[in-house]
């Protein structure tokens, strides 16, 4: 399974009514972050933004926001993927009108590539 599969699985999993697995997103991390070079981290915030953009359910969309987190980290560059760059008001604008805990983690990204 891709990267990009295994994301359309965990965001498909997490938008199921009653989430049958709560640590759905955190073994999709670990399986699928953790352990990529710093190259494919790095290439595979483009697509994770993408998924991003798409997310209306605010819970749905922080997990996703984790993990541009967790990629972002992982690529080991503070280089800004050219999708999050183009992105990051829209990104920000959909952030705007959820909660507190969602603006801080949107925060700690934007504070990572220092924009």
């Amino acid at each position: 399974m891709t990267y990009n599969e295994a994301l359309l699985r965990a965001v498909e999993g997490w938008n199921e009514n009653p989430i049958v697995d709560e640590w759905l997103f955190v073994k999709f991390r670990q399986q699928f972050v953790n352990t990529i070079s710093g190259d494919e981290a790095f290439e595979s915030i483009g697509p994770t933004v993408s998924m991003l953009l798409r997310q209306s359910d605010e819970s749905t969309a922080i997990e996703v926001l984790q993990t541009v987190i967790a990629l972002a980290k992982q690529s080991d560059t503070t280089e800004i993927p050219p999708l999050l760059l183009a992105n990051r008001k829209c990104i920000a604008d959909k952030f705007a009108v959820f909660g507190d805990y969602a603006g801080e983690k949107l925060k700690e990204l934007f504070a990572f590539y220092r924009i």
